[in-house]
């Protein structure tokens, strides 16, 4: 099959294409990075070469034509939400009901589970390094219980104001496999970014944690995050958001200005993929946080009252920022430029440490478009889109030739699958196909050994895993994400 929505007719503009592409392949006076993986050069590092060289094999301005228009995107985010494999969430269609007593059971009975295998799978450390045992587990497991549930329960509607973690358990402790590696941590899932949604079905017995659903999953996440809602219209005119009226945050990170006067906004930071209500001018004055609003958006930013409950306030977001108003196009290029923009950024397990590990980055990407993607690897390669299952191809260089034919097919943006890894397609150079991602750790390129990266990184097929196998063996699915399959 066929990937590439772009036409493989060549023409003679194409020639202009070639020239572009030798041009960024130039050196430049530019400092290069500190170093790069074997086979990338710096003029990988510019989302620009890969759309050049798009162009080249593809047709000139393939990689501005419209992959998916907003109609097809959200026929596809419905069929992702019913599609049970992806473990999507539709908040508005929770029941308002549930019992709180069972789910009570429920929580314990579930954190016993993975305590249990915790500790059965080896030795386990705190933040200080020290093994644990029991007396670290035990109060955790107290903590999921709420004092206040009851057989016949309600949900309450929040709105997240910080970007926060979800977590498996209702504790910032953290439980790492290696004594003094405090940037991994087996109790975090995920994370919220600023004005997201979520329902909540409970509280931990101290009464900092909420158990919450968000779209992606549920977990437990600060109760100093989330503002409650007073009524669902509340809730819902905080995050259906009209697309005239949608800005949306389009690379890594964003801070707003800092600000004396507005402690509550100063510094808050923004994440990929964070969508705000852009106010009306009848909405606020013509000083905004005491500064005009030239060169500036005024958006509508959620935030949590004393008393715990949802409010907002205009703030600025200066128009430097990589900021869109409505989705981005899906384009190409615009995919491109979305995920070079945390090129070098640091990979964090579920997300913790306000960054993103490798399904997250991808999910992020394409929320700047739109698109809903599920949480993790597994529930991403179930999405009802155009994909092609790898798994049953030998992992040598027989299967590693039918994989690289069916990449050569691919436009950026596809989306590749071994276990435990995603990544996204860029295309080919001098026969090695190049992806992009969010990289936890691979075999050293020189030695073999170990290689902590936890990063996001460009990186060839020829990488390998500690096993031996390359990326390449062990690509096992590839997933055009925007088309229906």
């Amino acid at each position: 099959m066929m990937f590439s929505m772009c036409s493989l007719k060549k023409t003679a503009a194409a020639a202009c294409i070639a020239a572009l592409l030798a041009a960024l392949c130039m050196p430049c006076g530019a400092h290069a990075a500190s170093g790069y993986l074997p086979g990338v050069t710096e003029a990988m590092t510019d989302p620009m070469y890969w759309a050049a060289l798009e162009e080249m094999n593809f047709g000139p301005g393939c990689s501005s034509v419209l992959l998916a228009d907003p109609y097809s995107i959200t026929e596809l985010n419905r069929r992702t939400f019913a599609t049970p494999g992806c473990m999507m969430t539709d908040l508005s269609a929770v029941p308002m009901k549930f019992d709180g007593v069972q789910q009570n059971a429920n929580l314990l009975s579930q954190a016993a589970a993975d305590l249990a295998y915790f500790k059965s799978s080896g030795a386990r450390f705190d933040v200080t390094g020290a093994e644990v045992g029991d007396a670290f587990f035990a109060p955790i497991l107290a903590n999921t219980q709420d004092p206040a549930a009851q057989r016949e329960a309600y949900i309450n509607y929040g709105i997240c104001t910080e970007r926060t973690d979800i977590r498996a358990l209702p504790t910032i402790q953290i439980l790492t496999d290696e004594a003094g590696d405090n940037d991994f941590d087996y109790f975090q899932i995920s994370a919220l970014r600023v004005n997201e949604p979520v329902v909540i079905r409970g509280r931990s017995a101290d009464g900092l944690w909420l158990y919450v659903n968000s779209t992606g999953c549920g977990g437990w996440v600060k109760a100093s995050d989330i503002a409650l809602c007073r009524t669902r219209e509340e809730w819902e005119s905080a995050w259906k958001i009209p697309e005239d009226h949608l800005l949306v945050v389009t690379s890594g990170k964003l801070y707003l200005e800092k600000s004396n006067r507005n402690p509550d906004i100063a510094g808050k930071m923004l994440t990929m993929g964070t969508t705000l209500r852009i106010a009306e001018d009848w909405e606020y004055s013509q000083a905004v946080t005491n500064r005009s609003t030239i060169n500036n958006y005024a958006v509508w930013m959620p935030l949590r009252g004393a008393d715990g409950y949802y409010t907002r306030k205009v703030v600025l977001i200066s128009q430097h920022n990589s900021v869109s108003v409505g989705y981005l196009p899906m384009t190409s290029q615009n995919i491109l430029n979305v995920a070079f923009s945390m090129l070098g950024d640091a990979y964090g397990w579920g997300s913790m440490l306000d960054s993103a590990d490798c399904s997250a980055y991808i999910r992020d990407i394409y929320k700047c478009f739109g698109l809903e993607l599920p949480r993790n690897t597994t529930w991403q390669s179930a999405m009802p889109a155009v994909k092609c299952d790898l798994s049953a191809l030998p992992q040598n260089a027989d299967g590693d030739a039918v994989k690289g034919a069916l990449l050569k097919t691919l436009a950026p943006g596809a989306v590749l699958y071994f276990s435990g890894h995603t990544m996204m397609y860029l295309g080919e150079v001098d026969g090695q196909h190049y992806v992009i991602s969010a990289v936890s750790s691979m075999a050293d390129p020189e030695t073999g050994k170990y290689l902590r990266v936890r990063g996001v990184v460009i990186n060839n097929l020829d990488i390998k895993r500690l096993s031996g196998k390359s990326w390449m063996n062990c690509l096992d699915l590839a997933l055009v994400p925007y088309q229906a399959g």
